[in-house]
């Protein structure tokens, strides 16, 4: 997965738009490792320093919410060893590296699925695509896009939930593709 609508700006645009791409994902790995509001807001900044700092070791064409979730691990270990250094209320070191890795592959996996949907989404006829973007970007219930388009209720749901199948045999389809290139 490549960000490739950031790669011809100067690269501190580059990282604007990245961070503001990612923020709520790189957010969201730290949360569910910090329960601490206020703490996980510093991490992220923290962490958004370190990127401000390193974005040129980024490689353009690979995954920046991989290099992103990389340096906000770290942030969270730093914020451990400070937190908790001589607490014996902690995890071992090995405990804490693999809830950390496997909170990072999830959100790398998630996003992965998010940008199939993106994908899909797309492929859609513009009917079906209208119908999804009424239902989920203005919270519509179904009931109510079924009397705007003068269409029975139990159909509109009926389409709702044939439109959702389509979209989940193509995300299934285009993860599978992607992991065989």
């Amino acid at each position: 997965m490549h960000d490739t609508k950031v790669a011809n700006l100067d690269p501190n645009e580059q990282l604007v738009g990245l961070l503001l791409k990612y923020h709520k994902r790189i957010y969201g790995f730290i949360l569910t490792l910090v329960p601490n509001l206020s703490d996980a807001e510093d991490i992220l900044q923290e962490s958004a320093l370190v990127m401000c700092r390193r974005f040129r070791e980024f490689q353009s064409g690979t995954s920046f919410l991989a290099w992103a979730i990389t340096i906000a691990r770290n942030q969270i270990y730093s914020y451990r060893k400070k937190q908790y250094g001589h607490s014996k209320l902690q995890f071992n070191e090995e405990v804490t590296s693999e809830l950390i890795s496997f909170t990072a592959e999830k959100i790398q996996s998630m996003d992965k699925r998010i940008h199939a949907l993106e994908e899909c989404l797309q492929k859609l006829n513009q009917n079906d695509k209208k119908i999804i973007e009424h239902r989920y970007e203005t919270g519509a219930k179904i009931r109510d896009i079924a009397r705007q388009s003068g269409r029975p209720e139990q159909g509109m749901y009926k389409s709702v939930a044939r439109i959702h199948n389509l979209l989940r045999l193509c995300v299934e389809r285009t993860l599978s593709s992607w992991e065989t290139t």
